[in-house]
């Protein structure tokens, strides 16, 4: 189901958040835009990737931007590679919250309040995974390779391993991503196995957003508990990097910790 996000006011760059995960206790959580920041030429705005071109200085400054807005002291992320590999943030963690990442992976998990986590995105997917009965939060990297390794169902089972969390307990938001109008694989085939192949929309092209909520909810997710972003990035470059739509371009930011 497509849930229209709700536009805060943070303190100099706004945000998105979803309707009714903003609703459940214990948890902050933001899509931010490409709006704001200090970046310059193709990143410019609030690119928080360091490994695009863009000045470290800039991607410094707005990762600093993205935790006052939250009212975080620590903001987590990785090199992210198109895989499976969870990274769980313990109290051992001791990470710089505005250096550049040392440590690859797809999923971003904690217990520990205060901590932010964060996907960085132009096209791909963050999905956010939260258990309000166990306090325990996983933030996602989903792009269709993630589809194809199936990310989101190692996370609800990475979750429920580690923390304990019931699948049928978390609540699943799919943030702003390529839509069905825009994601188009020609070579599908070769890169989706056929099981996928029943989400074509139209001639080599995918729903993807479809594709995730049918994955978390073969891992034991109710489908009554995903919302959608049903945001494309491809199409609202005035909002989102999009690396479909302009390839040499900037990544936003989606953000969540525990409270």
């Amino acid at each position: 189901m497509i849930h229209a996000l709700s536009l805060v006011a943070g303190n100099g760059v706004g945000f998105y958040q979803f309707p009714r995960l903003r609703t459940v206790a214990g948890l902050r959580h933001a899509v931010f835009t490409r709006r704001g920041g200090n970046s310059e030429g193709p990143y410019q705005g609030l690119n928080v990737s360091y490994s695009v071109g863009d000045d470290p200085r800039s991607v410094q400054e707005n990762r600093s931007l993205i935790a006052t807005a939250l009212g975080l002291e620590k903001v987590h992320s990785l090199k992210q590679v198109h895989g499976r590999e969870a990274v769980v943030i313990s109290e051992q963690e001791a990470v710089p919250s505005f250096h550049p990442e040392t440590r690859s992976g797809d999923i971003l998990m904690t217990r520990m309040p205060g901590q932010g986590l964060m996907i960085k995105q132009a096209d791909c997917q963050a999905v956010i995974l939260y258990d309000p009965e166990e306090r325990a939060l996983a933030l996602v990297h989903c792009g269709w390779r993630g589809n194809v390794a199936d990310v989101l169902g190692e996370a609800v089972r990475k979750m429920n391993e580690v923390f304990g969390s019931d699948p049928a307990r978390l609540f699943a938001a799919i943030g702003p991503s390529l839509g069905p109008c825009c994601a188009e694989f020609i070579h599908y085939r070769r890169e989706f196995p056929p099981s996928f192949w029943s989400y074509q929309v139209r001639p080599h092209y995918f729903d993807l957003w479809r594709l995730s909520r049918d994955q978390l909810i073969a891992a034991g997710v109710r489908k009554e508990r995903i919302e959608t972003a049903g945001l494309c990035t491809s199409c609202r470059t005035d909002l989102f990097f999009s690396y479909r739509k302009e390839k040499i371009t900037g990544r936003f930011a989606t953000v969540a910790a525990l409270t």
